[in-house]
């Protein structure tokens, strides 16, 4: 099935097929997966109305293929958070969101404790989720956040991991096989 918007198409193959499709903004291709849970990924209408500009979703294409981060500046306002549910949406991305205030503290980025049936257990937080997952971290209001969370968020956001209170250590896969003692290598 061929779906234009504008300029962009969506190739997709018939849902039977449950395979890759392609996402075409412009000369910018990249392939997309069907989402594991679709509830995460939002529903958007694909249309270019709006704050969102076919330029800056193939800007953000482009990012996707090169895997970098997307830091969307701009006034006070929802379009941010707009254009990037917009681009997950058309590239089928699942998403984690989380709201930043001043009352964010370092747990909110990680875990925290919870009694399920008399038990003590770590809940994971959404950054937490989304890394392990593969999911698509949207930060809104990071202008809000306070000093102490801030180098949370650059060690996870730059250095690609995390320490975690349940002793779990977050750690970039590309990273972990790079130090030697990657699941890739063989015991001797």
């Amino acid at each position: 099935m061929l779906r234009r918007v504008g300029r962009i198409q969506l190739l997709r193959p018939a849902p039977a097929a449950r395979r890759a499709s392609q996402l075409v903004i412009g000369d910018v291709r990249l392939a997309t997966t069907p989402s594991q849970q679709p509830h995460l990924v939002p529903s958007a209408d694909a249309s270019l109305n709006g704050i969102v500009s076919q330029s800056r979703l193939r800007w953000m294409a482009q990012k996707e293929v090169l895997r970098q981060d997307v830091l969307l500046l701009g006034p006070p306002g929802g379009q941010k958070r707009e254009l990037a549910l917009r681009w997950a949406a058309l590239a089928g991305r699942e998403v984690e969101i989380v709201a930043l205030s001043s009352d964010t503290t370092e747990a909110d980025l990680k875990q925290r404790r919870e009694v399920v049936g008399g038990d003590v257990t770590y809940l994971d937080a959404a950054p937490v989720r989304a890394a392990l997952a593969g999911r698509l971290l949207v930060l809104d209001g990071v202008e809000k956040a306070e000093r102490n969370v801030l180098p949370t968020l650059n060690n996870l956001l730059e250095n690609r991991e995390m320490g975690l209170p349940d002793g779990r250590f977050l750690v970039a896969p590309e990273r972990y096989v790079g130090q030697g003692s990657g699941p890739s290598r063989s015991a001797k």
